[in-house]
């Protein structure tokens, strides 16, 4: 496993300032910066924190597109304000099929990452023997967040129609 300092500084260079627009394909990652005041509102609403790691991650790198040059996949490292509304049901998100929302506002999971289809996320698990696994439709795809990011850096899509 690559050491994350390495890792997070080697996507900090796709970063871009802000209101800048980068077109999809253009980078293979594209990636807004997150202050400080934003995590905290997103986990004051929340009445808890973000798992560490994704909170460094935010903090250090932002959020944004982990793996813009596909274009099936939104691959979206959702801003922490949208992952607290997906959490509390809020806006749109509260229209999802009952089954879903039930998933998705559950304690012991959290989601952080939009790959584009109808209430189709990455979690992060939060409790039991698994904790800090990236579960997809049930399956563990990656050991850590940086785990997953590391394989997201490599191959976008590496976790898509394989058994693990």
């Amino acid at each position: 496993m690559m050491d994350k300092a390495d890792l997070y500084r080697s996507l900090k260079e796709y970063v871009v300032p802000e209101g800048t627009i980068v077109p999809c394909g253009q980078r293979k990652h594209c990636f807004y910066a997150v202050g400080v005041e934003e995590l905290s509102e997103a986990e004051a609403l929340l009445a808890q924190p973000f798992p560490a790691e994704l909170r460094q991650f935010y903090l250090e790198v932002g959020y944004g597109y982990l793996g813009n040059d596909d274009p099936c996949f939104r691959n979206q490292l959702m801003h922490p304000l949208e992952v607290a509304k997906l959490k509390l049901g809020l806006d749109f998100y509260g229209n999802m099929y009952q089954e879903d929302f039930e998933y998705y506002t559950s304690d012991s999971i959290f989601p952080f990452f939009d790959l584009g289809g109808e209430a189709d996320y990455l979690v992060i698990q939060l409790d039991g023997d698994c904790a800090g696994n990236i579960f997809y439709c049930g399956r563990a795809i990656a050991s850590s967040f940086q785990d997953f990011v590391e394989k997201m850096c490599a191959q976008t899509d590496y976790f898509i129609g394989k058994d693990d």
